[in-house]
């Protein structure tokens, strides 16, 4: 029992007071204590995204070797969860400095809040604090000053996670599935280009299937068919004797 702490002391204690104690953690500390939203926020969507970037690696290389997956349909797993990583870490990175921008966040908050913050919340804040000093007047300077404070707090938490949403939901669960599935094809086609150089062999050539609309090719096989339906009968036709010329040719037998 007495190895026990030891060995928390070597695995866990140890690596976290290195980390706290390294440059890193003291500037993520001192910009957290200065309340760094832009900078708070954008630890948040590192840690997703360095998670993604290991969860689609060892995705991609469990598709490569997994052997209940067809071999003609390997590669295409594997380039469709290599288009969801990266589409997954470039889109959540778009979306974070796009909501994050301090011009977005300031329409955002004011379209969905302003009116709200301008009286209900405004009245409730003077009820408050109107018997405290220096509070008495609801247009007072030390009023506004302490009230601006309130609502750009709220404001920075409102940035916060809509900056997290958009990362998240919008860019991760929305956007990630209208693009990756049409731009798997053409990984899987650079993946298989790729390891045919690898190995010096030429890159396989696949054959040029007909994308055209599946009612269009239905009416193209019933006019093939029809087409040589009717060259069909028009053999026949030409196979029979003519009906005047067997008529013709019967009569010429009996007079003779």
């Amino acid at each position: 029992m007495s190895n026990i702490p030891r060995v928390l002391s070597n695995v866990v204690y140890r690596p976290i007071a290195w980390f706290a104690n390294s440059r890193i953690a003291r500037k993520a500390g001192n910009e957290v204590y200065a309340n760094n939203r832009r900078y708070i926020d954008g630890l948040g969507v590192a840690s997703i995204i360095a998670k993604d970037g290991l969860g689609c690696y060892l995705y991609v290389t469990q598709s490569l070797n997994n052997k209940d997956i067809p071999d003609d349909k390997r590669k295409f797993v594997a380039s469709l969860d290599l288009t969801n990583g990266i589409l997954m870490i470039l889109l959540q990175l778009a979306m974070f400095f796009t909501v994050s921008n301090k011009v977005c966040q300031t329409k955002m908050f004011d379209k969905f809040f302003g009116k709200l913050f301008d009286r209900p919340v405004r009245k409730t804040y003077y009820k408050l604090v109107q018997n405290q000093p220096g509070f008495e007047d609801i247009n007072g300077i030390k009023f506004n000053r302490e009230f601006k404070k309130i609502r750009n707090n709220v404001k920075d938490a409102f940035g916060g996670l809509t900056s997290l949403a958009a990362a998240t939901i919008v860019g991760k669960r929305m956007l990630v599935p209208l693009i990756a599935t049409p731009l798997a094809d053409k990984v899987e086609k650079k993946m298989t280009e790729h390891e045919a150089k690898k190995k010096g062999l030429p890159a396989p050539q696949k054959a040029n299937d007909d994308k055209s609309n599946p009612s269009m090719k239905g009416s193209a096989k019933t006019s093939t068919a029809q087409t040589t339906a009717s060259e069909q009968v028009k053999v026949i036709n030409n196979q029979k004797p003519n009906s005047n010329e067997a008529n013709t040719n019967l009569l010429a037998k009996y007079k003779k």
